[in-house]
């Protein structure tokens, strides 16, 4: 057994002195309010990296998704310009993928949850009405959300889930990252496989 020295706790005791705070359990410690700055805001992977210019990243990274116009223009015209895609398709990826936020229904239940191999949530599912697999939304381990956004915006994704009618731009050498198939999973921490 270790014994600690009693000039430990007379340093710690001035410390908490020093700092306001009381030893006196009766007596709640002083409200602070931390002010803090936002400088990065990614919520969704290949969004911003695909379709806005670097110079306005710092533009959104410090703007609140709901507040953020800039990357919805970037994102229907990207699509319209550099992708070739009709209005349609480019407007409608452009609502799905604003705001930047990841959406999940706390109010629905997922089937595959409990078991770590099978899909539990369903990337874009809140946003596309449970096109994407489930109404649930969020992300589960195994999205490969890179090629799904990638579908969506060189594929036919929008237009195989329903959301829109196919445009026929696709551009189907772009539609994925071809990196690595899908993981199983442990049901114990860190529930991942050792990397590849």
């Amino acid at each position: 057994m270790h014994r600690i020295p009693t000039t430990f706790f007379a340093i710690a005791l001035g410390a908490l002195a020093a700092a306001g705070c009381s030893t006196n359990s009766s007596s709640p410690p002083p409200q602070q309010h931390a002010a803090y700055q936002q400088i990065e805001r990614l919520a969704r992977p290949a969004v911003k990296e695909v379709f806005e210019n670097f110079a306005n990243h710092d533009q959104t990274n410090r703007t609140t998704p709901k507040q953020d116009s800039l990357l919805q223009n970037s994102i229907v015209t990207f699509m319209e310009t550099d992708a070739g895609r009709d209005a349609a398709t480019s407007t409608a990826l452009g609502g799905i993928l604003t705001p930047d936020e990841m959406q999940a229904d706390l109010s629905k239940s997922v089937a595959g949850c409990g078991n770590p191999n099978s899909p539990c949530g369903a990337y874009l599912g809140v946003e596309t009405g449970g096109a994407t697999g489930d109404t649930f939304g969020g992300r589960w381990l195994n999205d490969d959300v890179v090629d799904i956004s990638l579908g969506a915006i060189f594929g036919n994704t929008l237009a195989a889930l329903g959301v829109v009618p196919d445009d026929h731009h696709e551009s189907p050498c772009l539609t994925t990252d071809n990196v690595g198939t899908a993981q199983t999973y442990g049901a114990t921490f860190p529930y991942v496989n050792t990397p590849y």
